[in-house]
């Protein structure tokens, strides 16, 4: 018998891709839903063994994979987004006291994963995990959320004690909601009360692929980033201002998003993205409904930034 309050999820950097630290210091990451798993690849044998029943299949692989999926807190995901970004943040940019990390960059971080179960005396570790994907949702009224999407090289399973190193509790930052959104500027200009934007959705993904060698067995040869994709969408009030950014998809002409967000305590974070293609359908609705347009946008030629600035009494 288990329960889920006596599952545990913790993290930590590796300096080796695969390779786990030791002691395994580790952090405590807060979750809503984690599916890290192995996924076995079975063949099935086409020997015939003259008794009608099916000859044993074989394992041919194994998948590690899965999201994590958290309400966001300032700070307690930062180390899962520079892995999405594949760089770190620059600290002191744009200004003292901020940091800006920029996505689409080539420094490779992985993590080794704890996923255990306390009152069973489970433990999975996983490790050479990379951030394939990393998503941020800013609903109309709602908590802000993100998700991480993982894919790592291979898993060890122990029973009885949880691997041994110290473990460091999560932040009591507070969560960020719809509320914690500031003035969204869409081509340096703000939108509150003219075409105002009620949602907003980010979604970047490294596309990476597994390379499986001979003479590894279950472990994976590598995991290969390739063509880096910013997606996402904004819906917006039906307005003279959102009927030109209709329009802009039929000239290809390209726009600008910065989107602040700050917790109760002053912690900042600020995403920018410097030139985004949209598509949009003309809006309708019933006799006593607001008119709004949902955009679909992509990021093109220039990578997007997030600058965190942590409160400063």
């Amino acid at each position: 018998m288990s329960s889920s309050q006596r599952e545990i999820l913790e993290y930590a950097p590796e300096t080796e891709v695969g390779v786990t630290p030791t002691p395994f210091s580790r952090q405590t990451l807060p979750r809503t839903e984690v599916t890290l798993d192995a996924a076995a690849t079975k063949e099935d044998s086409n020997t015939i063994l003259g008794n009608r029943l099916a000859s044993k299949g074989m394992i041919t692989g194994v998948d590690y994979a899965g999201d994590i999926n958290a309400e966001a807190k300032f700070g307690d995901y930062d180390q899962l987004i520079e892995a999405a970004a594949f760089n770190k943040f620059e600290v002191g940019v744009p200004a003292v006291g901020s940091d800006k990390l920029t996505f689409g960059g080539s420094i490779r971080q992985t993590f080794s994963i704890l996923r255990g179960y306390e009152d069973n005396s489970n433990f999975h570790t996983f490790s050479g995990v990379h951030v394939n994907t990393f998503n941020l949702d800013i609903p109309e009224q709602g908590i802000v959320t993100f998700g991480f999407g993982l894919m790592g090289k291979k898993r060890v399973v122990t029973n009885g004690a949880a691997p041994a190193g110290t473990v460091v509790a999560a932040s009591d930052n507070p969560k960020l909601s719809n509320v914690s959104v500031g003035q969204i500027l869409l081509d340096g200009e703000s939108q509150a009360g003219t075409a105002c934007i009620s949602a907003f959705s980010f979604a970047w993904e490294n596309n990476m692929q597994v390379q499986r060698c001979l003479g590894l067995g279950l472990e994976i040869g590598a995991i290969i980033e390739t063509l880096a994709n910013g997606t996402g969408s904004f819906t917006q009030a039906w307005s003279a201002g959102s009927a030109v950014n209709y329009e802009n998809q039929f000239t290809n002409k390209t726009i600008s998003l910065v989107i602040p967000f700050t917790d109760t305590e002053g912690n900042e974070y600020e995403l920018t993205l410097p030139e985004i293609e949209i598509t949009g359908s003309l809006p309708s609705g019933g006799n006593s409904d607001l008119l709004q347009i949902t955009f679909d946008y992509r990021v093109v030629e220039q990578a997007p930034t997030l600058v965190r600035t942590p409160f400063t009494p």
